[in-house]
């Protein structure tokens, strides 16, 4: 059986899988959760040297320390980058790609070419101030809106280390992974990932849909825990 290893969004740490994990250890997986530099727990190493590479390392990194080489690689949102250079450079650790609401990343690509307007500003504001950290969003734009979640999720949210998002992305084969699956979050879903959407629907990707927002991770665990069990 592979283990799942589940990558955060931006803003976001390994917290925010914690309704998610018991789920699929219930269920019998064996699973992993790394936060990455700079945030969640690990915000106090937020630096301008902070960016995509140093988050690819930590997973690279953790897959070693964990001797992990039967993996099912589960990325929600940005960490869809994050993925994709992983498998650039440990394909032979990863047996299935598992994008929950992620962003599909070509060669060259940054995040920032993803997100519209808002990538001309963060890198005027980097321009600016090389240490400017991405300030979180309103975690309605997530989708999280009961007032316990909101009240669990807001505190948590961390600033972005800025060149995570500026830094393009090197060489990309996500078909290097032959078994890929795609999580949509449909109720709202976000604009922004619309070419990242086309993409798998011009691949190999089985796609499956939960009726909730961009955070249903945190909202709907047990529908996400359901649909990353059922892609195994």
């Amino acid at each position: 059986m592979p283990t799942f290893v589940l990558l955060h969004g931006a803003w976001h740490g390994a917290w925010c899988w914690g309704r998610v994990m018991p789920l699929l250890a219930a269920a019998g997986h064996h699973v992993t959760a790394p936060t990455f530099t700079g945030l969640g727990e690990r915000r106090h190493l937020a630096s301008r040297a902070v960016d995509l590479d140093t988050h690819v390392d930590d997973v690279i990194n953790h897959l070693l320390y964990e001797d992990l080489t039967d993996v099912a690689l589960v990325a929600h949102s940005y960490a869809g980058f994050v993925a994709a250079g992983v498998i650039a450079r440990a394909a032979d650790r990863i047996g299935r790609l598992v994008l929950v609401d992620g962003f599909v990343p070509r060669t060259g690509d940054a995040m920032a070419d993803h997100i519209g307007e808002r990538g001309p500003a963060y890198r005027a504001e980097a321009d600016r101030d090389p240490d400017w950290m991405i300030p979180p969003p309103s975690v309605s734009v997530f989708g999280v809106t009961d007032p316990a979640d909101v009240a669990w999720t807001e505190p948590r949210l961390t600033p972005q280390p800025v060149y995570s998002y500026l830094q393009p992305i090197g060489s990309v084969d996500l078909d290097a992974v032959a078994d890929r699956a795609y999580v949509a979050c449909t109720t709202p879903a976000l604009s922004v990932l619309e070419e990242s959407k086309r993409r798998v629907r011009e691949g190999a990707w089985r796609v499956a849909e939960v009726a909730a927002g961009h955070d249903a991770l945190i909202t709907r665990p047990r529908e996400i825990a359901d649909a990353i069990s059922a892609s195994a």
